[in-house]
């Protein structure tokens, strides 16, 4: 490649933000969350979603009370294309703490955990709000 995007590229990039515009405009605190009696979020489509009450408290049984202001909602997990394969990535730290004492889930590469597709599975089925799946496409060449 010579560096220039091209229209195919624009296009798919064009794409991938218009799948993820349900993400959202702003995070908020479990603690915040656990004091709402319907929990929401605001997207960046304009959106507002709700976030399942039981969820919020199932969370907060595995996250210690004294994380709770720095541990934001919803829980966001990367899909990427890794090769042939399609992986989860899980970026914040405190999210994948949580991942792995509720899930049992513990693999990690370059200090992000890794999912895969049938990981994800069980976290969306338990977590199907407090959870949001944002796709990511790159354009490297390997």
């Amino acid at each position: 490649m010579n560096g220039r995007i091209t229209m195919s590229e624009r296009i798919l990039a064009k794409m991938v933000e218009a799948m993820n515009k349900h993400m959202p405009k702003k995070s908020k605190s479990l603690r915040e969350m656990l004091n709402e009696d319907m929990p929401t979020i605001k997207a960046k489509d304009g959106n507002e979603y709700l976030i399942e009450k039981e969820e919020v408290e199932f969370i907060s049984q595995y996250v210690d009370e004294l994380d709770w202001d720095r541990f934001n909602l919803p829980i966001i997990l990367e899909m990427n294309k890794l090769g042939e394969e399609t992986v989860i990535y899980v970026r914040d730290k405190r999210h994948a703490e949580f991942i792995k004492k509720a899930f049992g889930y513990d693999r990690y590469v370059k200090d992000v955990m890794m999912l895969y597709m049938y990981e994800l599975k069980s976290i969306r089925r338990k977590l199907r709000t407090a959870t949001q799946v944002m796709f990511n496409v790159s354009l490297r060449q390997y």
